[in-house]
Formats: structure tokens, C-alpha cells, sequence
């Protein structure tokens, strides 16, 4: 297996409030209310969405959308999750929605995310990104973006450092979600980095170096 050691200064170099994905509004006629789109697209046609827009520039009721549509720039898989998902969007709102961006307890954890996989449509990936960008943190642990893409890394153990991620599967994320965010910033922390510069870094390299 690989040492994250050697990429330490690389990790540290992530331009992550930078990371944006570009989306087309055509992807998602039908799909959102147009009224919706034409507040969202502005009367473009195109629009692209950084992590810092996210963060700073998005209020509630544009949220989830643009959250969705960050993640999934090309759609979601199967026409039937985001139909599901953007016809419960109120309920959603509710449960990321905490006035004080989500200063939560760590056994709080399970049932949120229990609220929100109960949705028809939400998995780990797009709940992960609901919790980062709405910056919720459980105890000591700030919420952070997990999908197959590193889940594939715990499973094909690219990185000694994730040893004990191993047998991570999409369907135990949600169970297993805490330990994923332990081990994120136990190992970032012995890196001298970010959690969210290590999660970026494994999004874009970690599946394409041989163990």
C-alpha cells in the first residue's frame, strides 16, 4: 500500500474552495420546477458552481439545488432519484437547515442521517455533500463529502492510512460514516492538512495510483 506521507505537500495545495463543476440548465428541464431554474440560471444557459459559492453565497431555498447540482453536473443516476429528491425539498431543508450551521452533538449523528436516507433518492453521496456544505460538525468531527470514488480507495486499500476502512460499502456508509470522518482527521492531522484538502485529494488521484 501507498504512504499519503509523500503526497503530503500536494494534499496541502488542494485549491478546494476553487473546485467547481458546470452544469446545463437542458439537464434538468423537467426535472425542477422552471420558475426554480429561471431564479437558479439567471436566463443562462449554463451555470458554474464552485465550493465556495456553496459556502458563502447560497441561501436556503437555492441550496439542496445547487448542492445537486454541483455533485451531479450531468444528472443523477436514474431519473427516479431526482425526482424524488427535488419533490421533497422542504422536508431536506428542514433537517440541514440548523440556525447556528450545525453544531451538533456526535451521537446526533445517526439520526440525522437516518432522517434523510429515509428520502427516497438520497444516499451517502448526496447526503455527505448536504452535511459539508451546510458545514455540520459532530463533536469534534466536521462533516465531509464521501462517495464511491473513495469508497473504492478504502476497498481496494490505496492508502495505508485507511486500513481500517476496509469493507466499506455503499450500503454500511451511513453506518460507518462517523469512522470515515475519525480517520479523515486523525490522518490529517498527522499530515498538517485539511480534512476537506485530503477528501479533495483522494476525489481527484487516489483511484488512478496502483497499491
Amino acid at each position: 500500500m501507498n504512504s499519503l506521507t509523500k503526497y503530503r505537500n500536494l494534499i496541502a495545495e488542494m485549491p478546494v474552495m476553487e473546485q467547481a463543476f458546470t452544469t446545463k440548465r437542458t439537464t434538468w428541464n423537467g426535472k425542477v420546477d422552471e420558475r426554480v431554474l429561471d431564479r437558479l440560471f439567471e436566463g443562462k444557459a449554463i451555470r458554474t458552481i464552485s465550493r465556495n459559492d456553496l459556502f458563502s453565497k447560497c441561501p436556503i431555498e437555492d441550496f439542496v439545488y445547487l448542492v445537486i447540482f454541483w455533485g451531479y453536473p450531468r444528472g443523477m443516476r436514474g431519473s427516479l432519484n431526482d425526482k424524488n429528491i427535488f419533490s421533497k425539498i422542504e422536508e431536506i431543508m428542514s433537517i440541514v437547515n440548523i440556525p447556528e450551521r450545525g453544531k451538533f452533538a456526535e451521537e446526533e449523528l445517526q439520526t440525522i442521517l437516518k432522517k434523510l436516507s429515509d428520502i427516497p433518492g438520497l444516499g451517502i453521496s448526496t447526503i455527505s455533500k448536504l452535511l459539508y456544505f451546510r458545514t455540520h460538525k459532530y463533536g469534534d468531527y466536521d462533516a465531509l463529502i464521501l462517495d464511491e470514488r473513495l469508497l473504492r480507495i478504502f476497498n481496494n486499500k490505496i492508502f495505508e492510512e485507511f486500513s481500517e476502512l476496509r469493507n466499506f460499502r455503499y450500503d454500511n456508509a451511513c453506518s460507518k460514516y462517523l469512522d470515515y470522518l475519525k480517520t479523515m482527521r486523525q490522518t490529517a492531522l498527522q499530515l498538517n492538512v485539511s480534512p476537506e484538502k485530503l477528501e479533495m485529494f483522494l476525489f481527484i488521484f487516489g483511484n488512478n495510483m496502483k497499491s
